[in-house]
């Protein structure tokens, strides 16, 4: 009899899914499961290959630990290969992170914890002949982005049909600095992450300033690996997430502003 592949690897996730949380279970310990995010502040502060020192992914997770009666174990992997070992189900899961078709291939996505939007960062003394209301106005404008950061398929799009120009940097405070000195006219991020990364510099901040831009708020998940038994607990994490949002847990965590 033959037993198609797709059959035998749903029948080994369900049963290590039970097998798992019985054995935590019988056990009286709790579940353990592994997620993963890189350094992205001020949802995750630390250095990769570490445990994150905090942020408000971290604040996130601490509460959803009591609330599933989980242990997370928690890790800062450079963004490829958090996403490449969600993929393989090395890790159970991602901290946080936005959607986009790619990922939904490996990714289960909970209901939406928060949503913010990309703002359109510029030398505060610098002139554009537009105010980035769409982006037609991008045109011409060498754009910042963050290596492995979603934009959203609406500027995918627009970098096709407008043939943009954006020149990638590993992380936020990169292109902050790049954008200072004039190498990217433009650097898109939003508010929160740009805000943190420059609390130690002053007067970076005073010398950048911001424009609204075409960008709409993107919600941001949790993501639970498909190649992990975390899928089937996807129901408690949505109810959790829920209960957080009704009691205004959610919009405590988010709105704190952590130390650097």
């Amino acid at each position: 009899m033959k037993v198609l592949p797709g059959v035998f690897t749903g029948f080994l996730l369900t049963f290590s899914a039970l097998m798992f949380f019985a054995q935590s279970a019988s056990a009286e310990r709790r579940a353990q499961l592994r997620f993963c995010e890189d350094p992205w502040a001020p949802y995750t502060l630390g250095e990769i290959d570490s445990v994150p020192e905090g942020g408000i992914a971290v604040e996130l997770f601490k509460e959803l630990g009591e609330r599933l009666d989980v242990d997370f174990q928690l890790k800062l992997l450079p963004w490829k290969r958090c996403l490449l070992w969600a993929e393989t189900g090395d890790y159970d899961g991602v901290m946080l992170l936005t959607r986009n078709d790619e990922r939904a291939a490996y990714l289960t996505f909970t209901d939406s914890v928060h949503e913010d939007k990309n703002l359109v960062w510029h030398q505060a003394n610098r002139r554009f002949d537009h105010s980035f209301e769409n982006f037609a106005d991008f045109k011409g404008v060498r754009i910042g982005v963050t290596a492995g950061f979603n934009y959203g398929e609406r500027f995918n799009q627009a970098v096709d049909e407008f043939d943009l120009v954006v020149e990638e940097a590993p992380n936020i405070l990169s292109n902050l600095r790049r954008l200072d000195l004039g190498r990217v006219d433009v650097f898109l991020v939003n508010k929160p992450a740009a805000e943190f990364s420059m609390v130690e510099f002053p007067d970076l901040r005073q010398r950048l300033t911001y424009a609204d831009g075409p960008f709409e708020a993107l919600p941001f998940y949790i993501g639970l690996s498909k190649a992990s038994p975390v899928i089937f607990e996807l129901e408690r994490f949505n109810q959790a997430i829920a209960h957080m949002r009704d009691e205004g847990t959610l919009e405590r965590i988010f709105s704190a502003q952590p130390v650097p």
